[in-house]
């Protein structure tokens, strides 16, 4: 479901891969993270670093995005997986949250729930629904997240240690069936988004623009969506989003954009493959 390389890549060569699994048992299947070496284009000393838990057979929101920090923590998203009278509240459980892991998969000593009796200790926050988009903000450092709502309330949230995102107590959406979920959108001690969707844009994939190839999109965002089949620039300032234009209207399901290494910005579409935007608008 995702890909990412560690930030010292060329000295250990390790990449990490999110994936939907199941093993012998054939009992449905969860989210798996994996730590593998590539060397001659071949995945060598492949090690699984968590694996969500437990397998269902319910086939949707398996998240997961995968984005290092600047301190070299890896973060991963694990969907509700289709449980969310049980999952996204309950931090004894996998399924709706962002998790924080060392590089080899051990688990920082400062996370928020290491000695919470019980708890999944991986946890870093809690309350999500299917969460397929994280990017680090280029300048202040913090995570962002992007998930989908169910009939609305698509959300972007800025992820902090601990916090409750409030799915399904608190949202902005309503069940497919046009029947209501919840009447709250806020509760004390649960987090707002920074902005929702409404009708759902059913959001993939999320980067943040830095590069000087697109010097009118900086500080933006860009975000695919599936849904509507194209690619959003989400205008940004500060913490507030001020705009929204449709780029690559009607291309295809937008499943994954990246601002790369060389300041280009590579998007992906099903079915069709990976793009490069030449220039912005």
């Amino acid at each position: 479901m995702d890909v990412e390389v560690h930030p010292n890549f060329e000295e250990n060569r390790w990449i990490y891969l999110s994936y939907s699994y199941s093993d012998d048992k054939k009992v449905g299947g969860n989210t798996a993270i994996l730590r593998a070496t590539l060397r001659n284009n071949q995945l060598l000393e492949k090690k699984i670093l968590y694996q969500g838990g437990p397998q269902t057979k319910k086939g949707q929101h398996f998240g997961s995005r995968l984005e290092f920090d600047t301190d070299g923590y890896l973060y991963f998203s694990i969907g509700d997986r289709g449980n969310r009278n049980m999952n996204p509240q309950d931090i004894k459980r996998d399924g709706g949250k962002i998790y924080r892991i060392n590089d080899d998969g051990s688990v920082p000593k400062d996370n928020p729930f290491v000695n919470t009796s019980g708890a999944k200790s991986a946890i870093f926050s809690y309350g999500h629904r299917n969460p397929q988009g994280l990017a680090l903000h280029p300048e202040t450092g913090k995570l962002w997240e992007h998930e989908h709502g169910p009939r609305g309330g698509d959300e972007i949230n800025v992820i902090e240690k601990g916090k409750n995102y409030g799915w399904p107590v608190i949202t902005y959406g309503i069940n497919y069936s046009g029947t209501k979920i919840t009447d709250e959108t806020s509760r004390p001690g649960m987090e707002q988004p920074i902005y929702q969707w409404t009708p759902s844009i059913a959001p993939s994939g999320m980067t943040f623009v830095s590069s000087k190839k697109y010097p009118d999109w900086k500080g933006d965002l860009l975000v695919g969506s599936l849904a509507f089949q194209y690619l959003e620039l989400v205008e940004m300032d500060k913490n507030e989003v001020v705009g929204r234009q449709r780029l690559l209207d009607g291309e295809g399901r937008l499943r994954i954009v990246k601002q790369s290494p060389d300041g280009f910005i590579y998007v992906g579409i099903e079915g069709k493959g990976v793009f490069r935007l030449e220039h912005g608008n």
